[in-house]
């Protein structure tokens, strides 16, 4: 794995990883991320989708179609997989990076402004005004957007109802959940899922 090369060559010439090089892989092996020094983040491939797409170019060619093979198809990743070895948060403000990191780690089990700003200390209305100046909205908009990543990784490799995804995501209920969504992404989550899950049946 080429990101693990790039790990190694940062010990080697004493650079720190995030804090000086930010180091992002792809494939998202789960055993050799966890193992690396730090852990590595990565993108994650949706497996599933390709493989869906290569047995139904496979098919096609299968059944002699002229220029079956011949297009190329692009499947988005599921996520970034966030790991030590991009914890860095591009903010001159040190409390603000702090509440981001906070954010994403805490995000899915239901954590308020009010949490953050127990995690770290400042006022309301000073920590809102720095939020919004740095990053361009509200810490209460950062939560739900970590929340609504959560939600896309669950619906896209997980078969769990919509009601559990909520509860794993931090939302109150599942037409809390599908209204969040629907107004970040303009789609429903079982939209979402059919798109970028493939079925049992169409395993």
């Amino acid at each position: 794995m080429g990101a693990q090369q790039v790990l190694e060559a940062c010990q080697l010439l004493e650079l720190g990883v995030p804090d000086e090089v930010a180091v992002l892989g792809v494939d998202d092996d789960e055993v050799l991320c966890e193992l690396s020094n730090p852990p590595l983040s990565s993108v994650q491939p949706n497996a599933r989708r390709t493989g869906h797409e290569a047995a139904a170019m496979l098919a096609r060619l299968m059944r002699g179609e002229k220029n079956a093979g011949a297009s190329t198809r692009e499947v988005e990743p599921v996520r970034v997989v966030e790991r030590q070895s991009t914890d860095v948060v591009a903010v001159a403000d040190a409390k603000v990076a702090a509440a981001l990191r906070f954010i994403r780690q805490h995000a899915g089990t239901g954590i308020k402004v009010g949490d953050v700003l127990r995690a770290v200390p400042m006022s309301r209305t000073l920590f809102e005004r720095k939020f919004k100046a740095l990053l361009g909205h509200s810490p209460h908009r950062q939560i739900v957007k970590q929340k609504i990543e959560r939600v896309k990784h669950l619906l896209a490799e997980s078969e769990v109802s919509i009601g559990v995804v909520a509860e794993l995501a931090g939302f109150d209920n599942a037409s809390y959940l599908s209204v969040a969504f629907r107004r970040e992404t303009g789609e429903s989550p079982y939209a979402y899922r059919a798109k970028h899950r493939v079925s049992k049946a169409a395993e």
